[in-house]
């Protein structure tokens, strides 16, 4: 199966959005062009999430509707070792800045940064992260695991999720989506579950769930998405680029003025709109597939999980150490230099060994069935794009 390098790119890009979102959060005063216009697009953390969640979807399915999947053993395995592995090399990193560096005073590092890291090392804490499944206080270490919380329940039901996409219409995938928002609004509405950490209810991955189906609808139906993106004219084309840019960028101005328990469904399904377009563009355009295989946002792909991962935890060793003694803007251009040295050992150093082992770990459970309609040469998700 060949490879959708582009993938990557979009994925590096909203990292990197995800990293510029922490320091627009943090900054003293608030820049108020990122707020009201399209240049929101390049600090929209939650946005880089969905978007996130709707690519592995897309990119897990494809091996499933190509009909070459591996037993769900060897898949378990590859996830583990794709998402955990790197996730406890971070995690391990975070508690030692944390637990060497938590006893700061609020005046000292500021309201925003005093929030996180004040745990220090506590056992049972540890004891939940080492888990990556339960309800826990994802705020304590390295606040942006909440979203790989999802990653791996939701992994865990993929193929579960597939029958449903492989077996099932457009409609009624649609309808269960629809069905799993229904129960998120419930539990914001009605508090059934409260969340320990930042959306780490088990409702909440119920909520995510469906931006997993979508990403899975739109890898099953990519071919006809794809050829109506060749058939429009540039202007539709270009007219379908901007309204995706101001959704991508806009949809969650609602819920910043009007605080309402649907809004969360509305934001994030503009939000899933836009990504829907990203992605069949990414696929189509001559034009875009060039921009985003330049090597810096090509690199940006590779090292995206990692930038993720590390952003954080350099963010706030800075905040902790050097912040109060030197101006927010050498602050900023130093977390974002020293995290992409972090994300880039750690890609070359964790994740690349990490799905070495997956692969090796699963072949063992494949070559048995190497007579069994070609198993052991199925591509996995990670041989298409990188995921988180």
């Amino acid at each position: 199966m060949k490879r959708l390098a582009q993938l990557d790119s979009i994925r590096g890009l909203a990292s990197l959005s995800v990293v510029l979102h922490h320091l627009w959060q943090s900054a003293p005063v608030l820049p108020a062009v990122f707020y009201y216009s399209p240049a929101r697009i390049f600090i929209g953390g939650h946005q880089a999430v969905i978007l996130f969640f709707i690519l592995s979807g897309f990119v897990l399915a494809l091996p499933f509707l190509s009909g070459k999947t591996a037993p769900y053993s060897a898949y378990i395995i590859k996830r583990i070792c794709r998402i955990y592995l790197p996730y406890l090399a971070a995690l391990i990193l975070a508690i030692l800045a944390a637990s060497l560096l938590h006893n700061k005073s609020e005046s000292q590092v500021g309201s925003f940064f005093y929030f996180f890291w004040q745990n220090g090392f506590s056992l049972r804490l540890i004891a939940e992260h080492l888990t990556l499944l339960t309800n826990f206080n994802t705020n304590a270490y390295n606040t942006v695991i909440w979203s790989l919380l999802h990653e791996m329940r939701i992994s865990l039901i993929f193929p579960l999720l597939m029958l449903l996409v492989l077996r099932r219409g457009l409609v009624f995938n649609l309808l269960i989506c629809l069905l799993l928002n229904m129960a998120s609004a419930a539990n914001d509405i009605f508090g059934l579950e409260s969340s320990r950490g930042f959306h780490t209810s088990y409702l909440d991955t119920v909520y995510y769930t469906s931006f997993f189906i979508i990403g899975a609808l739109l890898a099953k139906h990519r071919t006809e998405l794809m050829s109506l993106c060749r058939r429009a004219g540039q202007l539709y084309k270009a007219a379908g680029l901007a309204a995706a840019i101001l959704l991508y960028a806009y949809s969650r101005l609602l819920s910043d003025k009007i605080h309402l328990p649907f809004n969360r469904v509305i934001d994030d399904y503009g939000i899933t709109l836009a990504v829907a377009f990203f992605i069949i563009l990414a696929l189509t355009s001559a034009q875009l597939i060039k921009l985003l295989s330049l090597n810096f946002i090509s690199f940006l792909g590779k090292i995206s999980y990692s930038l993720y991962l590390y952003h954080f935890i350099v963010f706030l060793t800075l905040a902790y150490t050097i912040q109060p003694y030197i101006p927010y803007w050498l602050f900023g251009l130093l977390t974002l230099a020293l995290s992409i040295l972090a994300a880039t050992a750690s890609y070359y150093g964790v994740e690349k060994p990490a799905m070495a082992l997956g692969r090796h770990l699963s072949s063992y459970v494949t070559r048995p069935r190497a007579g069994r309609s070609a198993l052991h040469k199925a591509p996995e998700a990670e041989a298409v794009t990188q995921q988180i």
